[in-house]
């Protein structure tokens, strides 16, 4: 009884130490220019550039937005903050503070699922007000963002493993990443018209579940596959990105 008692205050202490790391990163970086800039500047900027002059409706534009604001403003938090600490020795005092690594990775990537959720909320807003958009099944929806969220926080958390203090040097690479995603996810080219192969390896993209779960909720056909599917892996995805990332900064940790 004793024993579990004290793991359950444990992970109380655990949480709240999270939360606290989460709410500072949100109280001190969400306006910082590195923050809007790639959250949320540059992803409108993409729907923009690949959107306009294609025989798109409104309504079929939406998901594409929905889903690049989501993956652009998850994943960018954690590359932005975690090098800007590094350079102020914030994060090496984390790390050597009386606190789990696991706390301080998920207290970095809670500050990315809320930026995520917030950016979010603004083409929410925009489509139902002046364009009467429908959510036809609100929890295909709803976990389409949040389970989005989450994955692209703990993407970006896991590339903020690289060892360095510029922010340029985990945009860099994230980028080359985050980009060919967005082409082979059905943002930009239908996933039917790739060829076979293609098609299979889009379905390795969380991006494309965040796609299939949105359009799904907003009644509009998708790619032939079950959401339970796209859930199970955005869950997975998360848990990998969880998992790669607390190895990699174990390593640095040891390094250092």
């Amino acid at each position: 009884m004793n024993t579990d008692t004290g793991i359950i205050d444990r992970l109380r202490k655990e949480a709240s130490r999270a939360i606290a790391i989460g709410w500072k990163d949100i109280r001190v970086y969400y306006l910082s220019p590195p923050t809007m800039m790639f959250g949320v500047m540059f992803p409108f900027a993409l729907f923009f550039t690949f959107t306009v002059g294609r025989n798109l409706s409104i309504t079929e534009m939406f998901p594409i937005l929905f889903s690049q604001t989501v993956f652009w403003a998850a994943s960018t938090v954690g590359p932005v903050v975690i090098p800007l600490e590094r350079r102020t020795k914030t994060f090496d005092r984390y790390l050597s503070a009386p606190m789990s690594l696991i706390s301080v990775i998920l207290g970095k990537s809670m500050a990315g699922v809320v930026f995520g959720l917030v950016v979010s909320v603004v083409p929410l807003v925009v489509a139902w007000l002046f364009f009467s958009l429908q959510i036809v099944d609100i929890l295909l929806f709803f976990l389409g963002i949040f389970l989005s969220c989450i994955a692209f926080a703990a993407m970006g958390i896991m590339f903020a493993s690289i060892p360095t203090d510029s922010v340029g040097n985990i945009m860099m690479p994230m980028n080359f990443v985050r980009i060919p995603l967005l082409f082979i996810s059905g943002i930009f080219i239908p996933i039917e018209t790739l060829p076979l192969l293609g098609q299979m390896v889009s379905l390795l993209s969380p991006l494309t579940h965040t796609l299939i779960l949105i359009r799904l909720g907003l009644g509009l056909a998708s790619y032939p596959i079950s959401p339970v599917i796209s859930v199970i892996a955005l869950i997975l995805t998360s848990l990998l990105f969880f998992l790669v990332s607390r190895q990699f900064h174990e390593i640095n940790k040891k390094r250092e």
